[in-house]
């Protein structure tokens, strides 16, 4: 990866703990800012977690709010302020002490879309990605330029299987993807819309805690 790191995103934080360790980089979906995730991570009630909400640099196309990516598939897809973005977040994380292997990407909707894209193309694992109701744009895409070392980052995919927004269909597709790429992957579905209701906490707290024995022990849940 050779895209300069030279673009600081609007970021809140949030700690749990003195001295937590681990970080969790939470993204907001279509129209959000910085300050929509805090409640689902005070929902979420994670130990020992410090939490960084960015705010996507892209106005939405909807007059309010802001957005991962900026364009159409006609015109083509801005995306060069949010990586450099969160790569300058991802290295201000580093420099506070907390080790690729300790930090995580949750996104919801637009923002599970974001984390698959940058956590894939990294050069190097971390401790894992949640995409919430999320979907891959261009899978081709993604394939020819995700990186080996990311292979090594474990996955939990989260969708509501009445979301009428993002069809469950979109993780079942990615599920698919991360499991054949060599990934591990588990995917959970639950009953509800494109939002992200308190019973995801208890499995995203028992992944976090350590991603690689939740997986194991969810392994015979996972689609095939």
């Amino acid at each position: 990866m050779t895209a300069a790191v030279n673009f600081k995103l609007v970021t809140r934080s949030y700690s749990s703990a003195e001295n937590p360790e681990k970080a969790i980089i939470g993204l907001h979906g279509w129209t959000g800012d910085e300050h929509v995730f805090e409640p689902v991570a005070k929902m979420m009630n994670i130990n020992d977690a410090k939490w960084f909400f960015p705010r996507a640099p892209y106005k939405a196309d909807s007059g309010t709010g802001f957005s991962w990516f900026s364009g159409t598939d006609e015109t083509g897809w801005e995306i060069e302020k949010t990586r450099d973005g969160i790569h300058q977040l991802l290295e201000e994380i580093k420099l506070e002490g907390f080790p690729p292997e300790n930090i995580f990407l949750i996104g919801f909707s637009q923002g599970a879309s974001l984390a698959m894209e940058i956590g894939l193309r990294l050069p190097y694992a971390i401790g894992g990605i949640i995409p919430i109701a999320g979907f891959i744009k261009f899978i081709d895409v993604l394939e020819n330029e995700s990186t080996e070392e990311s292979k090594g980052t474990p996955i939990l995919l989260l969708h509501g299987n009445q979301d009428e927004i993002i069809y469950v269909k979109a993780s079942e597709k990615a599920h698919d993807y991360f499991k054949e790429r060599g990934n591990s992957v588990h995917f959970e579905r639950y009953d509800a819309g494109h939002k992200i209701p308190r019973r995801t906490g208890p499995i995203v707290r028992k992944f976090i805690s350590n991603p690689f024995n939740f997986l194991k022990v969810n392994a015979s849940n996972t689609l095939n």
